[in-house]
């Protein structure tokens, strides 16, 4: 077979059998990606079988080829990611897109990073687990949303804005990780340098999306024919994809930030109608790719480790996320259903597992029995089981809350109502002055945001001095809590009877539930480097207090037993709540 045959042959077979993959998983009601990473494994070169004599080792056995054009197709996917970040659309979200998107994803790294800590695993390679643990699937969401009828739902335009939202904090962390491992040109890339590139490569492309694309945007309307357009679409996404290796940065961060330039351009639907069949063509190819990296001898070592990663994920979505959601303002069906939404682990996984693997193995200082191994059969399982299990899980949601709801002790939903009609005066979007956000305390939180993360990549001295500093900024952040809360606290409905010292407490509860959760993050960031486990004690931990603290409202509120704060604020006993408040079932109703 000459060479040009085996190119074509190559190119028929890996489109047919997409095809095939694609239309058994639409038969069974599967992502056509579960399908798509199937049939990679089966034409794979690791496959090798011999039935009756007859052996089998693959269909495609040099895949040089292949992951070329899988490149495309991944610049071409993040190009479209890019043009659903729209700010405008983030504007309608405000806080809550941001508060949900950074606790959710960085709860998952976390959960990442305690199993590959839990495994052994350097700490390089641990980073690129953390982000296939923690990396929810935009497409899998987007499509779920679809087929219940929910895109109307008043929770679905928060999910999808926290969704883009966590999309590109997961671009900008991987352009930062990829830099620090490895680059274009097999080198590493030092802290300065790789900050010093990826500050300017910002900059560039704020600076387009800001001063120069809608001043010119409507030169690029005026382009009648297809074909140009078709040409200039893809001239502009290889180009932006070239300038970022220029800045030793991955590819698909260019092709991702020209999107974002564009997200606000009536450009948007001419871009996605002519180039998403380029785009599904050449994305099939790398996920076609992707499961022909998988070796399927690897599934059994695998499996553990997808059998721990799964129950982290249900923890941090469907729970923490959906108990944080309900905090801060949604219902309890509501925040359950955004909860189970954010199961799903696709696409977004697939890549983080894709350049850790190949960074991995192109740097020849580090080990490659790890992630250079494993990664890749450990996110294909993963993505298949959590693909399968994610639109089960969202159609299941009322039930799940509703079970919730029954089963829940008194005093915990009590705590949870008080915690979400105070804070959703922040987070939620508010038309009276009253209930506008402090813009002190936010960004006092985005303060000690960067404060944690200096915590967390510091070492030796630097990181000592930054925890002895711990206890003050907690103190600070405590300070403005109590200032920050006052107002809306004395100003809302909470159900219970206003007797003097009700305030105060409820006050104190929602500060410490707060400054609570800072303090635990602070205090995990101090200790991971020292000794892991002792971050899980310091999490369950803050979880007894939040209970006991929810318990012990409850008894002074309602049942009128117990310290009640504030007694003497008006030089009298304070009355006894009995029955002024009872949880709300399903319909809203007491």
């Amino acid at each position: 077979m000459s060479e040009t045959t085996a190119l074509m042959f190559q190119i028929g077979v890996i489109m047919l059998i997409a095809f095939m993959g694609a239309a058994i998983a639409s038969r069974f009601r599967l992502s056509v990606i579960i399908g798509y990473i199937l049939a990679g494994i089966l034409i794979g070169p690791h496959v090798q079988l011999a039935v009756a004599g007859v052996s089998y080792q693959g269909i495609i056995t040099d895949s040089a080829f292949i992951q070329d054009l899988s490149r495309i197709g991944l610049i071409l996917l993040l190009f479209f990611v890019g043009l659903q970040f729209s700010i405008e659309k983030l504007k309608k979200t405000k806080q809550a897109a941001v508060v949900l998107a950074v606790v959710n994803l960085g709860v998952g790294m976390f959960c990442g990073f305690v199993l590959g800590t839990y495994l052994g695993w350097p700490f390089i390679d641990t980073i690129f687990m953390a982000g296939v643990v923690s990396m929810s699937s935009s497409a899998i969401t987007a499509k779920s949303l679809i087929e219940l009828r929910r895109l109307g739902n008043n929770e679905t335009e928060f999910l999808l804005g926290m969704v883009i939202l966590e999309s590109f904090m997961a671009m900008f962390l991987l352009t930062l990780v990829n830099g620090l491992v490895i680059s274009s040109d097999a080198q590493p890339v030092s802290p300065l340098h790789l900050f010093v590139g990826v500050a300017l490569f910002i900059g560039f492309f704020a600076f387009l999306a800001l001063l120069v694309i809608p001043r010119v945007a409507f030169l690029f309307e005026r382009i009648k024919s297809e074909e140009l357009f078709v040409l200039f679409a893809l001239g502009i996404v290889f180009l932006a994809a070239a300038l970022a290796e220029a800045f030793r940065i991955p590819a698909i961060i260019g092709a991702f930030f020209i999107g974002m330039v564009f997200a606000d351009t009536k450009l948007v639907s001419r871009f996605q109608a002519k180039l998403e069949p380029l785009r599904d063509t050449f994305v099939a190819v790398f996920f076609l790719s992707f499961g022909m990296m998988i070796d399927p001898a690897m599934l059994p070592v695998v499996l553990p480790m997808v059998l721990i990663a799964v129950p982290l994920i249900f923890l941090n979505d469907l729970f923490l996320t959906a108990t944080l959601a309900y905090f801060i303002g949604f219902g309890g069906r509501a925040a359950t259903a955004m909860g189970s939404s954010m199961l799903g682990r696709n696409e977004e996984a697939i890549l983080y597992a894709s350049v850790g693997t190949r960074a991995i193995q192109s740097n020849p200082a580090l080990p490659k029995e790890y992630a250079g191994t494993l990664l890749t059969p450990f996110a294909g399982i993963l993505c298949i089981i959590m693909s399968s299990l994610t639109p089960t899980m969202m159609n299941r949601s009322e039930w799940i809350a509703g079970w919730f709801s029954r089963h829940l002790p008194k005093y915990i939903t009590f705590g949870g109502d008080l915690v979400k009609r105070t804070l959703r005066t922040f987070v939620l979007p508010a038309s009276l002055p009253l209930f506008k956000h402090s813009r002190v305390f936010v960004l006092s939180l985005l303060a000690y945001v960067a404060f944690l993360i200096s915590l967390v990549v510091s070492s030796g001295w630097w990181h000592v001095g930054i925890a002895i500093a711990l206890p003050t900024v907690v103190y600070g952040m405590w300070r403005i809590a109590l200032r920050t809360f006052d107002l809306p606290v004395r100003h809302t409905n909470y159900g219970v009877a206003s007797n003097p010292g009700s305030h105060d407490l409820i006050h104190s509860l929602v500060s410490r539930i707060v400054v609570g959760a800072l303090a635990s993050a602070g205090i995990v960031a101090t200790f991971w480097q020292l000794w892991w486990p002792a971050t899980l004690i310091v999490l369950y931990g803050y979880f007894l207090f939040v209970v006991f603290s929810m318990k012990a409202a409850y008894r002074s509120l309602i049942l009128g037993t117990g310290y009640r704060a504030g007694t003497s604020v008006a030089g009298g006993k304070v009355k006894p709540l009995r029955n002024a408040w009872a949880p709300r079932t399903a319909n809203g109703r007491k």
